[in-house]
């Protein structure tokens, strides 16, 4: 019972970090000004954006499609074979390396962001969302959690391991 608390948690992180970039991402959509976000286009001088249109786009991208497909995946745990382009490690199932892939894009997230526009000192809101992906990619990478999504090859793939 205690080996699968840290799972749920990541899985939990993993909707929480979904569902916070599928609110930005819209608003960025739908207001590439910023203004619903009361975000200023001022935090974009010197960067390549000239309004958060494509910064919503990738928002969505990374930190809410892959996330949400990496929880499901998680949950379902089928289909068991490493999804091509996708395997960290070809002997653990394709959604844990999307979690992990997750976790290491939030983090990418929020570097750049503070590159390109500076730390918010008013709204730690970077903060959180950094913590927030070093504690899914810590998570991710637990022997208990990688033992329950690790997968033998062998008989995924119809061989019995006997014969090996």
């Amino acid at each position: 019972m205690l080996k699968s608390i840290p799972r749920w948690l990541l899985i939990f992180l993993l909707f929480f970090n979904a569902i916070g970039a599928y609110y930005g991402s819209i608003m960025m959509l739908l207001d590439p000004s910023g203004s619903k976000l009361q975000m200023s286009l001022e935090n974009l001088n010197g960067s390549i954006f000239k309004n958060y249109f494509v910064p919503g786009i990738i928002l969505l991208l990374v930190n809410g499609i892959l996330p949400t497909i990496a929880g499901i995946g998680l949950i379902w745990r089928h289909p068991l074979k490493p999804l091509p382009g996708f395997a960290i490690l070809k002997n653990h199932q394709w959604a844990w390396s999307l979690a992990l892939i997750s976790g290491l894009g939030l983090m990418i997230w929020i570097g750049v962001q503070i590159a390109m526009i500076g730390y918010w000192t008013d709204l730690p809101i970077q903060a959180v969302y950094g913590i927030l992906g070093l504690l899914i990619t810590a998570l991710t990478l637990l022997p208990s959690v990688q033992h329950h999504y690790k997968i033998n090859l062998a008989e995924n793939m119809g061989l019995r391991s006997d014969l090996l």
